[in-house]
């Protein structure tokens, strides 16, 4: 019997011939909702109400999005980007993270970017975060970071969020709300919106599996036009939930830890990443020039 991660690989590569023969239909930049698998979700809505809720829906006003204050001094202590630190080593770093993903992103005509790596533990999240703020920083294009790693939703904590401070992306996944524009809030001064989680949700990958979360998904690319969407997605050898994400996004970035990542879980990421469009990994943990530790793509 195969495994659930065999399973996905099947499942995601199959999205994935199904899309690439529609991509003469579709623009560089957004691709059209695919068929809706028939899996299981705790309160999906009837597929014509979906369709009804989401075709012709207009563009989201990010500027209509609630503001909520982030504490610089929290931020430091989570290691998260403060613009007032201009020489703070990882500033740097992520720039020139920023510089050579957005090169390949805008060459593509790329809007949706998933970060991931191949165990817990080897700074994904952080890197997300600190990636978001530093394109975000640009002021070139809008910036939305989503929590899609519903089973162990962070980003909050590491912002210094209270979770009573926003709706919970599983609310509207789950069917407790069905206004997509109350999940987003805009974090301070950095730019930046984003879509955060609060609440784990075990059976994550049936709700991103199910057409709600495929709908949603779509829904955020369709009306979010112009905007840059970055997805922190859960580990690629603990669940099947990027591989049903994978189809969705564009491309997908790579963390691994210096001396933390064993090479077969390395291998073992690329193989389950052969079907997409990899940007590369991100060398995290890793110290350099002395005892300073800096992030290297």
């Amino acid at each position: 019997m195969k495994s659930y991660i065999e399973r996905a690989i099947d499942l995601a590569k199959s999205q994935r011939r199904a899309e690439e023969s529609r991509k003469p239909a579709e623009s560089a930049a957004v691709h059209a909702p695919r068929e809706p698998r028939s899996r299981r979700s705790p309160q999906p809505a009837p597929p014509a109400q979906l369709e009804h809720a989401t075709i012709g829906a207009p563009a989201i006003d990010l500027m209509r999005a609630p503001v909520i204050a982030v504490e610089s001094g929290v931020l430091r202590q989570n290691r998260v980007l403060v613009e007032s630190d201009s020489r703070n080593p990882a500033e740097f770093a992520y720039r020139m993270l920023r510089t050579r993903v957005m090169r390949q992103m805008r060459t593509n005509g790329w809007t949706r970017l998933g970060i991931t790596a191949p165990r817990a533990s080897e700074g994904k999240t952080l890197t997300a975060i600190n990636l978001a703020i530093a394109i975000a920083a640009e002021r070139v294009q809008p910036v939305v970071l989503v929590d899609l790693d519903l089973r162990r939703p962070r980003i909050h904590r590491y912002l210094g969020v209270p979770d009573d401070r926003f709706t919970d992306v599983s609310d509207y996944l789950e069917g407790r709300t069905s206004s997509i524009e109350e999940l987003f809030v805009a974090l301070g001064d950095h730019s930046l919106n984003a879509i955060l989680g609060g609440r784990p949700i075990d059976r994550s990958s049936d709700l991103l599996a199910s057409p709600h979360g495929q709908s949603f998904l779509s829904d955020l690319s369709r009306r979010l036009p112009g905007a840059l969407l970055i997805f922190d997605l859960p580990p690629l050898l603990s669940t099947d939930d990027p591989l049903v994400v994978a189809p969705m996004i564009d491309a997908i970035l790579l963390v691994i830890a210096e001396h933390g990542t064993a090479r077969d879980d390395v291998a073992s990421a690329a193989e389950l990443l052969s079907e997409f469009n990899v940007l590369g990994a991100v060398l995290n943990k890793s110290a350099e020039r002395g005892d300073q530790s800096y992030y290297a793509y």
